[in-house]
């Protein structure tokens, strides 16, 4: 038993499974998908099947064009102009590679991907993010070779990660800067720190929600970094709006468009609490969304209360858990953010036996398999599991730190 309770311990036992049950999820989603072809359940991982093929890249591209983004009522209304000015700039130099005209006149994007030469550059602009993405995983994971790639592939080939490729989603980049600022904010490097907090200003520029992250610096009382961290992301998340017709006056209508778009889209997709539950089954109305939402909240406090007391891979994966079920529109592309507080969590040397919890709900969230007429086995269930117990060791450790202080006190 002693000898069982090691192995299981261990880090090494982590890192196998998530490699083989990633890997071997993969050739059983590529296996079906080749069997039954479009119409196989495993073909569901892409949003609408692949009817709006790389969407969120190609409608911003059109959007972009005539850099006029926050007023652009072209195709869909101002709700869906939501991103801050930076990923509109690279998006608008990807307007050069085809002739937009005809886009205009037909009020439509998503054919762009038909164009040859647009395609193969944003090929090429996708596999650049995911190697980056590769390597610092594999050059911050510890282990010998065979596990630093095994653990990077694996990631890279994850449910996630293809789901956002095909959505030709922005947040790859964005997750790239993330991931390099939680693996390296308190490096003992003073170059590479200060670097980790301009990748998050940029991560920040790309989608600004990552910004949450920054409470990582409080929880570790870096109060000056956390200030040079916002230096930095005013300046990155500020300045590209001058790019754009309406320069800095767009900012205003941003937020207004976010709002907009709060109120169009419920929670009733992707990852907030609400739509975890219907998926399990629950039936919806909206009463138990808003009772649910309050839940939320009060969850995501708990969480974030409790990582002032937790390990470097608890801080993370709280937060990363709150980012997922707190926005009303978070797509299933948000489970993404997992990833760098899983690699911390896979360094651990050595585990608790409770930790195995966290291992099962971590691979729900990363694996491809869907079983047909099981559709709540995925990473529904995982986002309730991870939540729940980010939740519990967050109420225990803030039980401890006022149990410890009662009895200071009274021995004091």
């Amino acid at each position: 038993m002693e000898k069982i309770k090691k192995v299981l311990s261990g880090h090494t036992f982590y890192e196998a499974a998530f490699i083989a049950v990633i890997a071997f999820s993969l050739l059983l989603w590529l296996a079906a998908i080749f069997k039954n072809g479009f119409h196989s359940s495993q073909f569901d991982l892409f949003f609408g099947r692949c009817a709006d093929f790389f969407a969120d890249m190609i409608n911003c591209v059109g959007y972009s064009s005539q850099k006029d983004v926050y007023h652009n009522t072209m195709y869909t209304g101002t709700y869906e102009k939501i991103y801050p000015a930076l990923p509109y700039i690279i998006t608008y130099c990807f307007s050069k590679l085809v002739d937009m005209s005809k886009y205009w006149e037909a009020n439509y994007f998503l054919h762009m991907y038909q164009e040859p030469f647009f395609l193969i550059i944003f090929l090429i602009f996708l596999f650049v993010v995911l190697l980056m993405i590769y390597e610092c995983i594999r050059f911050y994971k510890n282990g010998n070779s065979l596990v630093k790639i095994g653990c990077a592939a694996a990631c890279v080939l994850s449910m996630p990660v293809i789901f956002t490729i095909e959505r030709g989603n922005l947040l790859l980049v964005s997750e790239f800067f993330l991931m390099y600022f939680i693996f390296f904010y308190d490096n003992g490097n003073k170059i590479v720190r200060e670097t980790s907090l301009l990748a998050l200003a940029a991560a920040f520029a790309f989608k600004l929600t990552p910004a949450v992250f920054g409470i990582l610096l409080l929880y570790d009382r870096k109060i000056k970094e956390a200030v040079r961290a916002a230096v930095y992301a005013l300046f990155l998340g500020v300045v590209p709006f001058l790019f754009f017709e309406g320069g800095l006056s767009n900012i205003r209508t941003m937020f207004q468009n976010i709002s907009d778009s709060g109120a169009a889209y419920t929670d009733a997709t992707g990852t907030p609490l609400y739509a975890c539950f219907l998926a399990l089954g629950m039936e919806g109305s909206d009463p138990r969304r808003q009772f649910i939402r309050i839940v939320t909240y009060v969850v995501c406090l708990l969480i974030v209360l409790g990582g002032f007391w937790g390990s470097k891979w608890e801080k993370a994966m709280g937060v990363s858990i709150v980012l997922m079920i707190l926005p009303s529109r978070s797509g299933s592309y948000c489970i993404i953010y997992l990833i760098p507080a899983m690699i911390l969590f896979l360094n651990e040397a050595e585990h608790r036996i409770s930790d195995l919890l966290v291992l099962f709900a971590i691979l729900l969230c990363m694996y491809h398999i869907q079983w047909p007429g099981r559709q709540w086995f995925d990473y529904h269930l995982g986002i309730i599991l991870l939540m729940l117990l980010m939740m519990c060791r967050g109420i225990y450790r803030m039980y401890i730190f006022l149990k410890d202080k009662k009895i200071g006190a009274v021995l004091g």
